[in-house]
């Protein structure tokens, strides 16, 4: 069992790694279940799950079983908050950003385009690229940050990996949440431009919308797009 599918990745070796950055991946994760009912969306958030991945596979760390059916958000990276002192992971989507996610993410869904069949969900949470590219600075070097970003996915494996993780888990709906906004050459455009060549169809199998971290002002119809 594995975190992902990159076989002996060396963050340490990644052309703007700064020294005492975190090393290890984070776990992608289950965070609740969403129930739609029409126009009525209801996220429950439950305890996390930790996944492992195996083959074309995956499982919950818990054993347990949930719904048939998932829902996969995608960010970024890890962000700081989501690592100890000592490099060690804790969870996905820590502090302000997970905080906005959880209250908002069933009103922000249900105000968007792409329509969801009634019935129950998994919401399992992930990364892009499962491996801390800010490396841990503070304040965040954004620039240093896509430079390894960038660098994982597109020249180690990290876009075969995240097809990977999406070709396990058979999500019914995807939701690309990274950040870059309309920028082409922006995170968030690169992944949409992935799920694509993936065979996805915008609209229908996945979405796009703003990073949670700018989900503080439901009437600001800016922040509102998923």
């Amino acid at each position: 069992m594995a975190v992902n599918y990159m076989k002996n990745f060396d963050m340490k070796k990644v052309r703007h790694y700064h020294e005492f950055g975190a090393t290890y991946p984070i776990p992608d994760e289950y965070v609740g279940e969403l129930s739609v009912n029409d126009k009525k969306l209801v996220f429950q958030v439950e305890p996390r799950d930790q996944i492992d991945y195996s083959e074309n596979n995956y499982s919950f760390r818990s054993k347990k079983y949930y719904q048939v059916k998932n829902i996969f958000v995608i960010l970024e990276s890890p962000h700081r908050f989501e690592f100890d002192a000592s490099g060690n992971p804790i969870a996905l989507m820590m502090g302000k950003t997970g905080q906005l996610f959880f209250e908002n993410f069933a009103y922000y869904l249900s105000q968007s385009q792409m329509k969801l069949i009634n019935g129950t969900y998994n919401v399992i949470c992930g990364n892009a690229v499962q491996y801390q590219t800010s490396c841990g600075l503070n304040p965040i070097n954004r620039i240093i940050r896509d430079q390894n970003w960038r660098e994982i996915y597109l020249e180690h494996g990290g876009e075969l990996d995240l097809k990977q993780r999406i070709f396990s888990i058979k999500p019914k709906y995807t939701i690309n949440l990274c950040t870059g906004g309309k920028n082409p050459e922006g995170l968030r455009c690169i992944v949409s431009h992935s799920l694509d060549t993936f065979g996805l169809k915008k609209g229908k199998h996945y979405t796009e919308g703003n990073h949670p971290s700018s989900w503080y002002m439901k009437n600001n119809n800016s922040n509102l797009i998923i």
